[in-house]
């Protein structure tokens, strides 16, 4: 019987893996509230952002099968993460006829990220669901929500607001910026986690107040790549 999830297992896993990414999505959302994005695409993006999670765990298994370990094996976990998420949502948004603006390409990217955090959030909650440790789970879970959600928008907002400025340029000015942004990203992705195993005991209020700091720079950058004209 220890191993069957219960109801309240399952509420306990909604609430404190999925419902803190929704949040933030919303939050996110405000900032292109005067010219909203259709609702069936962004669902459609946070769902390509779920199923991302699954196209990078064979990848992340592989790489932890060959041996790989330390900051190498962190890197390649980045490297992974970042650009099957960033896959997802070009094939799915980026050929729209909806990205019209410049702030666009971030919004959608940062509600596949959310997909990709929610997904990921409920898998590392499945374990201690198991044995029915439900404090663990909430222990786990907001951790998760100070540093791993928060991450993924906030990586997500960076390329996105990158591709933002370059929003009216040639498409061979947003392919080079695309992939300098997508470095940026990667290696940033890397040290924030190493910064995190090298320092897991000190990792909840540093982490949440870089992090924050880090979240207002981007607000203030979405206010300027939204004056962005022709």
């Amino acid at each position: 019987m220890a191993n069957i999830i219960t109801t309240e297992v399952l509420w306990v896993i909604f609430l404190t893996g999925v419902l803190p990414t929704l949040l933030w999505l919303f939050f996110w959302l405000r900032e292109d509230r005067f010219r909203p994005e259709p609702t069936g695409l962004l669902v459609l993006t946070f769902f390509a952002g779920v199923c991302a999670t699954f196209l990078v765990l064979p990848l992340e298994q592989f790489i932890g099968g060959a041996g790989i370990i330390g900051t190498e094996r962190v890197f390649l976990f980045a490297v992974a993460e970042e650009i099957v998420k960033f896959g997802v949502v070009f094939l799915v948004c980026f050929r729209s006829s909806y990205i019209d603006e410049p702030i666009d390409y971030a919004i959608y990217l940062i509600t596949g990220a959310l997909g990709f955090a929610a997904a990921e959030n409920v898998m590392f909650l499945l374990a201690p669901s198991m044995q029915q440790n439900i404090s663990f789970i909430i222990e786990t879970g907001t951790l998760r929500f100070i540093g791993a959600s928060i991450l993924h928008a906030v990586l997500a907002a960076l390329l996105g607001l990158t591709l933002g400025f370059v929003f009216y340029k040639k498409r061979r000015t947003k392919i080079l910026f695309g992939m300098v942004a997508l470095g940026m990203i990667i290696i940033l992705h890397t040290l924030f986690n190493s910064f995190i195993i090298k320092y897991v005991e000190i990792n909840g209020l540093l982490t949440l107040g870089i992090l924050w700091l880090v979240t207002l720079f981007i607000i203030g950058l979405f206010e300027r790549v939204r004056r962005i004209n022709h």
